[in-house]
């Protein structure tokens, strides 16, 4: 067999990929063949159709959750925004007793706070004193 030159070959594979182009485009315009349905093509198995189904629908279901659990953060965030704005608009407008009332109810509140924490700390120092005293608290030193 001869061997063609450089340009030559160069030319005879551009019209073959030509000719694998159009045969292409035609297919896809006609649609797929009827051999493709045919009942001797070949067939995936069910239990792998089943597998690419359910591959299908677990992508699905987190894509789905993915995007409602991000619309529920975001739409959180918005309302706490808002308000946030909104109580910075009350305090801007308030007057000066209203002020003065505030801020002695947040004293009220942290003294509470401050009450409950402490007796929570006498229990904890208690039960420590008597654990201290039974050993039970304490590791065995070797």
């Amino acid at each position: 067999m001869p061997q063609l030159p450089p340009t030559a070959r160069a030319a005879a594979r551009s019209a073959a990929a030509a000719a694998a182009a159009a045969a292409t485009r035609a297919t896809v315009a006609r649609g797929p063949s009827r051999a493709a349905f045919s009942s001797s093509s070949p067939r995936l198995p069910a239990d792998i159709v089943e597998q690419k189904l359910k591959v299908k629908r677990i992508i699905y279901t987190i894509g789905f959750a993915a995007v409602i659990i991000t619309g529920t953060i975001y739409g959180a965030g918005l309302k706490t925004q808002q308000e946030w704005k909104a109580s910075k608009q009350k305090l801007q407008e308030a007057t000066v007793d209203e002020k003065v009332a505030m801020l002695e109810a947040q004293k009220v509140d942290l003294l509470r706070q401050k009450e409950e924490i402490e007796g929570k700390l006498a229990e904890l120092r208690a039960r420590m004193r008597s654990g201290a005293g039974d050993g039970e608290g304490r590791q065995a030193r070797g």
